[in-house]
């Protein structure tokens, strides 16, 4: 029976889109039928859940990703705490913070579904290309699938991209200031490959007064940072390396 087969490859708590089952050798028309026969129900337009199961935003992230070319991935402040950073953690309901290649969009099934989470999505591409070696492997816990989420590095870069210039000097640096251990070769290469200066200068300038032991070893003569000033904090004063306006305490060395 093709039913067993089917189920026996769907992960429980997860959402199949038509594309996933036709691959499966379920069209259109039987997965239909099994709709009215109490096997499946509907999560939206192309996309089903399996009957009486639960799902939520991790489920549906990994549909997206079940495509040879990898469009749509965790990151930012969700990547963070999903990788064990929980500096910045925010009281209230979660916002999950997903971003896209430049094209990307989000089906109407996840845009519409209920998901208990709210979801923010940042397409357009950061990076002047798509680096698998900035995403990593993470399993979900008590589940059987793996979602790629961004590494660290990845996700401090799109943090500062996500966040309003206030937030900027105060919980996005404390991040900063507790990821000790960030890879500077996988640093060199996202920042010469990021396409904002803003999240560029910003990012230096931080790590510069986090201090971290990672920073030396950035050759930033390689990173394009624009020309100009550019005013971050209103009323601040001009760090004279990164040419933006900051908090007094974050000015450099004069």
């Amino acid at each position: 029976m093709k039913i067993n087969h089917l189920l026996s490859d769907w992960s429980s708590g997860t959402v199949a889109t038509q594309a996933w089952l036709s691959e499966r050798g379920v069209g259109p028309s039987l997965i239909q039928k099994y709709h009215h026969t109490g096997w499946v129900e509907r999560v939206g337009h192309g996309a089903w859940k399996r009957n009486g199961d639960t799902v939520d935003w991790q489920g549906g992230v990994l549909a997206l990703q079940q495509h040879d070319s990898l469009q749509v991935w965790p990151g930012g402040a969700i990547a963070l705490s999903l990788a064990g950073y929980d500096h910045y953690m925010v009281l209230g309901k979660q916002t999950v913070d997903l971003f896209g290649v430049a094209g990307a969009v989000l089906p109407a099934w996840f845009r519409q579904y209920a998901w208990e989470v709210d979801i923010g999505f940042y397409p357009g591409g950061l990076f002047a290309q798509m680096e698998d070696v900035a995403l990593q492997v993470f399993q979900v816990p008590y589940r059987q699938f793996e979602l790629k989420i961004s590494t660290p590095e990845r996700a401090m870069l799109e943090l500062i991209h996500q966040s309003a210039d206030e937030m900027l000097f105060s919980g996005v640096a404390d991040v900063l200031n507790g990821l000790a251990t960030l890879s500077p070769r996988r640093l060199q290469s996202l920042l010469e490959a990021c396409k904002s200066f803003r999240v560029k200068r910003v990012f230096l300038l931080l790590a510069r007064n986090a201090n971290h032991a990672w920073y030396a070893r950035l050759d930033l003569s390689k990173i394009g940072l624009g020309k100009g000033k550019r005013q971050i904090i209103r009323g601040g004063r001009l760090d004279k390396e990164f040419l933006i306006t900051v908090p007094e305490s974050f000015l450099g060395a004069t």
